[in-house]
């Protein structure tokens, strides 16, 4: 697991030890193609980083896209507590490692790094997101 989360861009710059750490707070879960991993308007208590594999991502039925290797979900329903904003189904066979919220706060908040790198991403979905909605309603 240490060695695959290596490769994961959002934990570039973790220490050896750190990552240790977060290899052994997180555990692998496997999806078969077709199969949801998280279901739109479910409550969210699993963060999760795609380890191999890709997955499909739609919002009200409507396709928002992949992700890959490297990619992650389920940060939002975790830091505000709120239901899931998307249902994310395995395109093919999905390797990822899976983080429960009572794991995901204290590391996050341990690691200022990791927090800046999730902020970061959460601007550009929001970005994109707004420009998608700019872009239909003309």
């Amino acid at each position: 697991m240490t060695d695959s989360l290596r490769e994961i861009p959002l934990f570039a710059d973790l220490s050896k030890r750190d990552l240790k750490k977060l290899g052994e707070s997180m555990h692998e879960k496997t999806f078969a193609p077709g199969q949801e991993v998280v279901s739109e308007g479910d409550g969210g208590i699993g963060f999760f980083v795609i380890l191999d594999g890709r997955a499909r991502v739609t919002q009200a039925g409507v396709d928002r896209g992949n992700l890959t290797t490297g990619d992650y979900f389920g940060e939002m329903a975790l830091i505000d507590g709120d239901d899931r904003m998307a249902t994310i189904v395995a395109e093919d066979d999905l390797r990822c490692a899976a983080m429960t919220s009572w794991h995901f706060r204290p590391f996050v908040k341990d690691h200022p790094d990791v927090a800046w790198a999730l902020l970061t991403a959460l601007v550009k979905r929001i970005r994109s997101q707004r420009a998608t909605e700019i872009g239909t309603a003309g």
